[in-house]
Order: structure tokens, then C-alpha cells, then sequence
């Protein structure tokens, strides 16, 4: 099975911008210095996998490139120059002496653009595979992880063909009229799956480079995952990446629970808590770095989340139907999926508070049957902690906060249990809202 989420999850977890200058997961981790590096990353964001092997493929990649400080002069104009002579429908040159003096005559008469394109890609082409090779010339090949490995093995069918030997040479050498023919005819005609392969690797190692700047400036961790049956989850010292000045918290789900029921006062941190717990899981199952100091988990075959829903103007929904309905399709994917992680955040708000008391009652106990999956819900109705307890597949979080001097403080820590705060009261009589409504009668 593959790795399943949806746009509605996509969104909640800001993994792409949704709007311009907004903060997104995709953002974060690009700091890749050219376009194709900026499309491969886009690709990895697009695509989490539950396939360890290629989980782990990906994470030994950032290890080596960490553990060895690996740098690559990324050069985007040159590079967007060899792409565009790769690409171009001119007709490949001839690898004829006499074809190349007539194509030196005709140039010094009258210039074309074409061959301007096919001498400058060449000479890039020629410098950027020299600078592959002092890449990877201090670099043991028995350690490389598979992806360099398969990098080095295109590069070393470059060398193993003689005509090409002096086409790699040091940077701005020159080549005459007939070198430009020879070399476009191997390239373009012979070589150029491999060197469209060379390309795609660098803008591969440019993503890769850069998820692991981001890693050692942040101080990310790379995620530990394993195949369990039950759902597990344990992170240290997790916070939410947009966060200037985050509180860092633990968490430990244990497999004989499944369902995590979070309380807390209004703007105590249950959202952002929550959205860390889902692009944790993302991050991890794309084999990325994740902020906290460590994360073992279970693999899952996907992720969905439900923070921000709204209703459907278009369909005629209500905001609680477009609760309802979210459930349901929730509840299918447990059917077809069996491991997933869901997480719900203020679970039924859109409906009275008798209703949704007994809505997120079953629901809960509902998902809680569910052994293989792990569920996040957090809600305002902290009386549905209660009979909630009774059921030991049921872990309590809360986060704290308290009145001093009247003022509601937060300190985001989580800890164990039910909350017990009531602030809503008290901050709208802080913000003066009861004296103001009593002034109407005066106006």
C-alpha cells in the first residue's frame, strides 16, 4: 500500500504556501540553489512513502552528506544553459572534419544563435562534469549511499568513452570548431539519457544538500521508523518549525493505547501542538529531518488531519456537516488502509454543546477500536474526559495554563491528564467586552 493523505491534511499542515508570504513546510527546507533542485524537492514534499527501504535509502543520503560536509558549487544560469541545449530540436552535428570547417565558415559570415547555444552548453556541460569528478574525487565509492552510488556510475560511463576524455577538462578551455562538432554529436546523439541522468542527479543533490543545511541550522533530527503492528510514537523535544522562540515538549504514545485526547484552555497551543504531531509524521515518512531531538514511530500507511474545515458554501453544507462528512471518509480509509494517523482538533464545534459532547464520545470510542491506527483529538468539552477513562486505549494530554492577577498566562507545556482551566470567561471580561456591551444602553 502506499502512503495516502489528502489536500484537506496538505493544507492544515501548511505544507505547501497556500497564499503568498505565507510560511510553509515546503519553504522551510528550500534553500536549493536552482530551479531543478527546487522542482526535485517539490517532488519529495508531493510524495511520503510507508516503503522503508526508501525511507532509509533517503535518510542514509542525508547522513553521508552531513557526516562529510559534502558542498557542490551549483551554478543555476549555466545549468539552465546546458538544460536548454539539451532540449533544443536543432539537428545534432555531424562528427565530420569537413561539416565542421563548412559550419566554421558559415559562422564567421553569418552568426546563428543555435550554434552560440551548442558551443556555450558544451563548455558548461564540460565544466559542470569536471566539477562533478573533483566532487566525488576524495569520496571512498565502497561508502557512498545508493544514490551517489548510481551518481558516480553515470559519471564514470562519461569517462569510459575515449572520444570524450578531453571533452572533461578544466574550466573555460576552449574548443575548436571540430572538438564541437565531434563532442555535440556524442552528446546529444549517443550519450544523452546518461547526461539528462547527470542533470537530474544534480538537482537531486542540490535538494539533498539543501534539506540538510536546514537540518544542522535548525537542529533537526532524522527520524527512526519501524514496521510494528501497534501504533507507537515517542518524540523529544518536539516544536513547530514557523515558532521563533518555541517551547519544546516530549511525548510518548504507548502501543497499548491509540487514541490521544488533548485538552486546554482557548490559545493554549492544541492547534500548533497538533500540527507538529502531523508534520512529524509527514516529515518522517519522507525520510526528512524532523524538529525535535528524536522520534521513533510505527510506520503508517497515511496521514489525515482535520483542523482547519469549514463549511461548503458551494455544496450547501454546514460547517457540522462538513464535520460528519469528514469522519465518514476518515473512517474508510481505516477500512482500506488499517494503519493510519488521524487527527482532529476541536472535533464537532460546529454544533450545539449537547451534541457534540455526545458526538465526540462515540467518535472517540469509535476510533479506539481501530488498534492499528493512532488518533489525535483534542476538544473544549473537557467533560468528555470522563467517561473517556474508562477505556484504557485512551492516553490524556493537556496543556497548562492558569489566571494570575486575572491575566490568563500560557507556558505550552504539555503534561499528563485533563485540563481543568476555564479562561474563556475571564478573557472577555479582560478585554472589557461586558463593559462595553452595558455602555449600549447609554448610546
Amino acid at each position: 500500500m502506499e502512503f495516502t493523505t489528502d489536500d484537506q491534511t496538505i493544507k492544515d499542515l501548511n505544507i505547501f504556501p497556500k497564499q503568498k508570504e505565507e510560511s510553509s513546510l515546503f519553504d522551510y527546507f528550500n534553500e536549493c540553489s536552482t530551479w531543478g533542485g527546487k522542482e526535485e524537492l517539490r517532488l519529495m514534499f508531493c510524495h511520503p512513502s510507508n516503503d522503508l527501504k526508501l525511507i532509509y535509502a533517503r535518510i542514509k543520503v542525508f547522513k553521508y552528506i552531513q557526516e562529510n560536509d559534502l558542498r557542490f558549487n551549483f551554478n543555476k544560469e549555466r545549468l539552465d544553459l546546458i538544460e536548454f541545449y539539451l532540449k533544443q530540436n536543432t539537428a545534432v552535428l555531424r562528427d565530420h572534419y569537413f561539416d565542421a570547417l563548412v559550419a566554421r565558415i558559415s559562422y564567421k559570415i553569418k552568426p546563428k544563435n543555435e550554434a552560440y547555444i551548442i558551443q556555450r552548453g558544451l563548455a558548461y556541460l564540460s565544466e559542470h562534469l569536471y566539477l562533478l569528478q573533483n566532487f566525488f574525487q576524495d569520496l571512498e565509492p565502497t561508502t557512498l549511499p545508493d544514490f551517489l552510488h548510481l551518481f558516480l556510475q553515470d559519471l564514470k560511463l562519461i569517462n569510459a568513452i575515449p572520444k570524450l576524455n578531453s571533452f572533461v577538462n578544466p574550466i573555460d578551455k576552449k574548443m575548436i570548431f571540430r572538438q564541437v562538432h565531434r563532442f555535440d554529436y556524442l552528446i546529444r546523439k549517443t550519450m544523452l539519457k546518461t547526461i539528462q541522468r547527470l542533470i537530474s542527479f544534480t538537482y537531486k543533490l542540490d535538494a539533498f544538500i539543501s534539506v540538510v543545511q536546514v537540518m544542522k541550522k535548525n537542529k533537526l533530527c532524522l527520524p527512526q521508523i519501524k514496521p510494528d503492528a501497534k501504533p507507537y510514537l515517542k518524540i523529544k523535544s518536539f516544536f513547530h518549525p514557523f515558532l521563533k522562540s518555541p517551547v519544546k515538549n516530549n511525548l510518548e504514545i504507548l502501543a497499548n493505547k491509540n487514541l490521544c485526547f488533548v485538552t486546554g484552555s482557548n490559545m493554549s497551543g492544541k492547534s500548533t501542538f497538533l500540527k507538529t504531531m502531523g508534520l512529524c509524521v509527514y516529515l518522517s515518512h519522507m525520510g526528512f529531518p524532523v524538529p525535535a531531538q528524536e522520534i521513533e514511530l510505527s510506520l503508517f500507511n497515511g496521514l489525515f488531519t482535520t483542523i482547519n474545515i469549514s463549511d461548503d458554501i458551494n455544496q450547501g453544507y454546514s460547517h457540522y456537516f462538513s464535520e460528519v462528512k469528514r469522519v465518514k471518509e476518515i473512517a474508510v480509509h481505516l477500512k482500506e488502509k488499517k494503519n493510519v494517523m488521524v487527527i482532529f482538533d476541536e472535533l464537532y464545534r460546529g454544533t450545539n454543546v449537547k451534541d457534540a459532547y455526545d458526538a465526540t464520545l462515540l467518535v472517540s470510542q469509535g476510533f479506539t477500536k481501530a488498534k492499528r491506527s493512532l488518533f489525535f483529538i483534542s476538544s473544549h468539552i473537557i467533560e468528555i474526559g470522563q467517561p473517556l477513562k474508562e477505556n484504557a486505549r485512551v492516553d490524556f494530554k493537556c496543556l497548562e495554563s492558569e489566571l494570575i492577577d486575572h491575566q490568563a498566562v500560557y507556558n505550552y507545556r504539555l503534561k499528563e491528564g485533563l485540563s481543568s482551566e476555564r479562561l474563556g470567561l475571564s478573557i472577555l471580561k479582560n478585554e472589557k467586552v461586558l463593559e462595553i456591551m452595558d455602555s449600549l444602553s447609554e448610546a
